[in-house]
C-alpha cells in the first residue's frame, strides 16, 4: 500500500512536471501558433481569400491542439493507474477495525496526492495500525509478567 502511494506522488509530479508547468504551455502556445500560420500561408499561397487562410490556419492549429489534449488525457489515466491499485487492497476488508480504518483514511488522503500535510499523517496512521495487527502476539508467559510488573 505505501509503495503504491509513493508511486502515485511520483506519478503526480511527473505529470505535473510534463504536461501542466508554465514551460508547458508556453511550448504549446507556440506549437499552435506554428500551424495557424503555416496554414494560413499555404491557403494564401494558392490564391484563398483571408476568411480561407483563417480558416485553414485554425483548422491546422486545433488538430494539433486535440492531438495534445489526448496525450494529456491518457497521462492523466496514467496517474489514476496506481490509485486504482491502492484503492483495490483487500485491506479495507481486514478484520482489525484499526487498518481497515486507516487504510481507508488513506485512501481518502490520495485523493489529493498534492496536500502532503494530510498524506503523511495517514501514512503514518496506516503503517502504525498494521504494525500493531502484525505484531506478534506475546506469550502466556510474557503477558503474566507483564501483569506481574504493572
Amino acid at each position: 500500500m505505501t509503495v503504491a502511494v509513493v508511486e502515485l506522488q511520483a506519478a503526480a509530479a511527473t505529470s505535473r512536471l510534463l504536461w501542466e508547468g508554465p514551460a508547458e504551455r508556453a511550448r504549446l502556445f507556440v506549437l499552435a501558433v506554428m500551424p495557424l500560420a503555416g496554414g494560413a500561408a499555404r491557403a494564401r499561397i494558392a490564391g484563398g481569400t483571408d476568411a480561407q487562410c483563417a480558416q485553414v490556419g485554425f483548422g491546422r492549429a486545433a488538430e494539433l491542439l486535440s492531438r495534445e489534449r489526448l496525450a494529456s488525457k491518457q497521462n492523466a489515466a496514467a496517474v489514476r493507474e496506481p490509485l486504482t491499485r491502492a484503492a483495490a487492497a483487500p485491506l479495507m476488508r481486514c478484520s482489525d477495525p484499526a487498518v481497515a480504518a486507516a487504510t481507508e483514511q488513506l485512501l481518502n488522503a490520495l485523493g489529493d496526492v498534492e496536500n502532503t500535510a494530510r498524506l503523511e499523517p495517514a501514512m503514518e496512521a496506516f503503517g502504525r495500525a498494521v504494525n500493531a495487527a502484525t505484531a506478534p502476539r506475546l506469550s502466556w508467559w510474557a503477558r503474566r509478567r507483564a501483569a506481574r510488573t504493572t
